[in-house]
This record gives C-alpha cells, structure tokens and sequence, in this order.
C-alpha cells in the first residue's frame, strides 16, 4: 500500500468527481462539493482507504492539498457556476498558513470567495482556541467555511457554536425517510431556527428521493444536495429538473399549519369496525383516525370513542363489527389547508365550535390527505408565538422591536431574494415632544405606526419599531416606492391633529435648540431613507444597516424628506 500511495502522489493520479448542491429557491446550483478518489483500478480508489493510508503513512497533508488543486482545476476548466466546496480535515487546516491556501485558489484562477472549507472531522477535536484562530484567519481572507455531517461523529453543537461557519451540512442520516419520521422532522426544524438565528445557512445532504425533497421544503430548507439532486461526477449534467413553485420562506413556514401534520394511520371506508378496533389499540395516541376516498381525499373521521361506545351498546358487537368503518364515521371532518396560517386554523376552529383541547382535525395538501393535526398542539404553537411578539413588541405601538427586526433581516438575507430596506424617521420630533408633551409626542407615533399598517399590508412587508420615532420596513413585492410617497403624504395631512391650535397657526412651536437659544421649529416632517439588497451584493448585515442609517440622514437633508437608492446605485428594485 505504501507503494501505491507513493505512486498516486507522485503521477497526481487523483479522480474529482463533482456534485451540485441545489438552490431550492432559485432552481439553481448554489456550488460543488469536490470528492476525491484514487485511480479506478487502485486498492486505494475508494476515499476512506486512500485517506487512512495517507494519514497512516504521515502524508495526510500532502495527499489532502493534492486533492485541493486537482478540485480547483476542475472546477475552473469546466467554468461551473455557483462556489466550490473542498473538504479539508482540521489537522490539515491547522498544518497549513492561509497565504498557502489563498495562493493555492488564486494560481488556479479563483478569489477565495468562491471558495468553500469544509471541515471534516472522525477523531475528536482537541486544539479548540487553535482552530478558532485558523478559521477566524480564513474568513478574513475571504474564504467560506462550512461543517461537514453535522450530527454524525465528532462533528456536533461545540464545533458548530466555536467557529460560527458560513454553512453547517446536516448529516445523511437526518434526511433519510424524513418524510415519514415526525422525530426527524422535529430535528431539522429546531436546526434550521438556530441556523436562522446564527446567520448560518443549513445544507441537507443524502437527498434521495423526491417524498424527501418535498419535504425538506416543506420545512423551509434553501440548499440540499443528493442523488436525487445529482450525482458525483467528473463533469455534472443537467440538475435535477426545476419546479416552478419556489420554496416557501422560513417566516411563510414557522407559522403554517402543515408544521403540525402528524402521520397517523388512514381507513378505508370498507375497512370492518373490528379492525378499526385493533389500529386504535395498537395506536394508543390517536383518539380518531382519517377515513381517505379517492385520490388520497379525507371523507370521514372514525372517533375511538364512538367506535366503543357502539360496540358496548347491547348487541352493539354483532350489528358492527362487522360493518364498514364508513357507517360510523364522522362525515364532516375539520379540514384545513396546510398553506394556511395557525391563526387562520384557531379561527376555523372556534367558528365550529371546536373547544376539545384533545381534538384532532385532518391536515390537507391541496384536498389531499397529509396528517393530522392536534388542537392543543395547535394552541401551544400560537401562544408560543404570541408570547414571543409579546416580549419584543414596543410597548406603545405593539410592534416588533430591536431582537425581531434584526431577526427578519437575517431570514431576508438568507433567503436570498431581492428586498427593500426603509427607515422612517420624523425631523423636529425631539422639540414637539419637549414643548407639546409626551402624550402628544405618543399620539403622534401611533399615528405613524397606524398609517404604516394601513399602506403596507402585504404578507411579505415586515413593520418593526426601532424605539422612539425610528420604525423600519422590509418587503420584497409591491409597489413600494408609490406606498412610501403616499405614507409621506398622509402623515403629512393628518400630523396636525397632535398640535395644539396656536402651533398651527404660527406653521410650527418655539422651543430651544441644542445650544439653548429660543428659536422656531417647522411642523414634524415624516423622513424615509430607503435602500435595495440582491442575491451577491457584497454587505454584511451590518453594513447594510449602516447603508441604511445613511440613507435615513440623506432623507433627513433633502427638501421633500425623501431619498431612495436608485436601481443605478444598487442594480435592482427598478
């Protein structure tokens, strides 16, 4: 083995094959990842054993950079969209100097930005602080990182929260059968909210089948990659085929009612009763079971508790054991839609008069059966939610403050789809507030809020107030740019309801200024600065609210209080 290994260091004889990972928003490759393999008629061919012999033989480093090259190699002859990802393992990282690695990607005809780390691990990781320091270094240089097989080895929570990657990849093992495994699902959702909520994008690897893939976005996961997806090769073909409906986003997701769907098993309106009897017993959990038609469609609901009920009447046992489970079935089940939202349900419900905290309705997916749903479930989730806006709300316009503002940012940004940022400011409040009091100061600011949910009530539009008189717009459809001018113009009519009657006459109050002198005020004038963000725009999130700070003190100094970034300033939002 050693003279094999000799032999396929010295002659390069290194195989890259090339998967995509997949876009699920976009339809597009977000990159390849590079694996390596030995020649196809090598005992080394097969990656786990030419790495072992590597590290074996103390040339885990050599064989692992010859890896890197022949990647960057392919990667750039071919001319591939999206970023390449390579794996090195963290004692490599750490034996090699980040200039080494910048020079390695960059003779090869890429910026490190094109460039993804992935860390592999299958021994325990020891030297913390020093791999902290070498990933910090790489990010500085500009490279990507990302974890590789979370979930499986050494790779877990600590390596995850220590280095703060660009991407974490969830290990095969969480996908398989995901769409039948309730546990799994679970998993994966609380994953993706701690993604979300560490500016960290989640890859779903071992993508197999299409029941996986429809799940996976059904849970609001961006990027996945697997067989279904496409196949390691040395030069990709065509993805997997592009649907025309996009992913849903993760704030469309976390508060649908299909999060609940729960699999049970269905009846068949010709089942016996006495067969129903023995799946309730066998399914302890479920008080009624979902009675499917044609096409997968729910026409009935069977209840436990009637069955029995039935067949303990007096000679209950022989008039229905065995009859069809359709002559005891509840014939007007709860249906609702999955697309629909846990506060649309909770309506539906309490319209029915559905007050059994221990219900259960049927979850459909375009009139189709998909699980099924509890009510106290349903009421845990809503008043979770609830309480989370409660906590960050401002206490005087009751919307979301600082923590749900910077979240929504985060999930825009990861989303990846052109949005509008808008900061609204009111110049002069300061003085008003001083002179006119702070229950006209407050009045005002409802004002304000008021009118913002009266001109911005798309789905997608996020209101968030910052604190005081600053409140903050973020929204990706709509005619923005005209719902801006008209907030301005509304403000502008109704403000002189919060003056007193001698302000108005006189066009303004007399306060003092930062100096103390006596002077003048105009009337509060409603600012908005208003900056664009795409897919590829190179800001941090906190550049980008830097940007947009500016954009409010450009509106602050222009007569009509109004300044918007141009599609020549930013390449979008025309």
């Amino acid at each position: 083995m050693q003279a094999e290994l000799e032999r396929i260091l010295a002659n390069r004889q290194i195989q890259t094959l090339l998967q995509p990972i997949f876009d699920c928003q976009q339809q597009s490759p977000l990159g390849y990842e590079a694996l390596s393999r030995g020649p196809s008629d090598s005992p080394l061919h097969s990656p786990l054993e030419l790495f072992f012999q590597a590290e074996q033989q103390g040339r885990l480093k050599e064989m692992e950079l010859l890896c890197l090259q022949q990647a960057l190699s392919c990667f750039v002859q071919q001319r591939l969209p999206g970023r390449l990802f390579v794996n090195l393992s963290p004692r490599v990282l750490l034996a090699c100097q980040v200039p080494e690695l910048v020079a390695l990607t960059q003779t090869a005809g890429l910026s490190c930005q094109d460039l993804v780390i992935e860390l592999t691990e299958h021994h325990p990781v020891n030297c913390w602080e020093d791999i902290q320091s070498q990933v910090a270094l790489l990010k500085q240089a500009g490279f990507g990182v990302a974890i590789d097989d979370l979930g499986a080895g050494n790779s877990g929570l600590r390596l995850w929260s220590s280095l703060k990657p660009d991407f974490v990849k969830l290990d095969i093992y969480f996908t398989a059968d995901l769409d039948k495994d309730l546990t799994k699902r679970q998993f994966v959702a609380s994953l993706r909210d701690l993604a979300g909520n560490l500016g960290c994008a989640m890859i779903l690897e071992g993508v197999e089948r299409e029941e996986e893939y429809q799940c996976l976005r059904q849970l609001g996961i961006r990027y996945c990659q697997g067989y279904l997806l496409g196949k390691p090769a040395q030069r990709p073909g065509a993805l997997f085929g592009a649907r025309s409906d996009p992913a849903p986003s993760e704030q469309e997701v976390i508060h649908k009612v299909g999060q609940l769907a729960q699999s049970a098993p269905v009846l068949s309106p010709d089942l016996l009763c006495e067969q129903a009897l023995q799946l309730f017993k066998q399914q302890s959990e479920y008080g009624c079971l979902p009675v499917l038609g044609k096409d997968d469609k729910p026409i009935g609901l069977l209840r436990r508790q009637s069955l029995l009920s039935h067949l303990a009447e007096r000679f209950g046992h022989s008039l229905y054991a065995k009859a069809p489970v359709s002559r005891l079935m509840d014939t007007q089940p709860i249906l609702v839609e999955a697309e629909q939202s846990l506060i649309q349900v909770s309506q539906q419900l309490v319209a029915k008069n559905s007050d059994e905290m221990d219900a259960w309705f049927v979850i459909c997916q375009q009139g189709r059966y998909l699980g099924m749903g509890r009510i106290r479930e349903l009421m845990r989730r809503l008043t979770d939610y609830k309480l989370q806006m409660a906590r960050h709300a401002n206490p005087l316009t009751l919307l979301p403050g600082n923590v749900p503002i910077q979240q929504a940012l985060t999930r825009a940004i990861h989303r990846g789809r052109p949005f509008w940022l808008a900061y609204c400011d009111l110049n002069h409040f300061k003085p008003f507030n001083d002179v006119c009091g702070y229950d006209r100061g407050d009045q005002m600011i409802k004002l304000l809020a008021r009118l913002l949910r009266k001109h911005f009530t798309q789905a997608d539009t996020f209101i968030g107030h910052l604190g005081g008189d600053d409140f903050i717009l973020l929204g990706e459809h709509g005619d923005w740019r005209s719902n801006l001018a008209q907030l301005q113009a509304e403000f502008h009519q109704l403000r002189i309801c919060c003056y007193r009657q001698e302000d108005v006459r006189r066009g303004g109050i007399v306060g003092q200024d930062r100096d103390g002198q006596e002077r003048q005020f105009p009337l509060v004038a409603l600012a908005i600065g208003a900056v664009c963000w795409q897919p590829g725009l190179p800001l941090t999130q906190g550049q980008l609210s830097e940007r947009l700070s500016q954009a409010k003190k450009q509106a602050k100094q222009q007569a009509d209080h109004l300044w918007l970034e141009t599609p020549q300033q930013t390449g979008i939002c025309a």
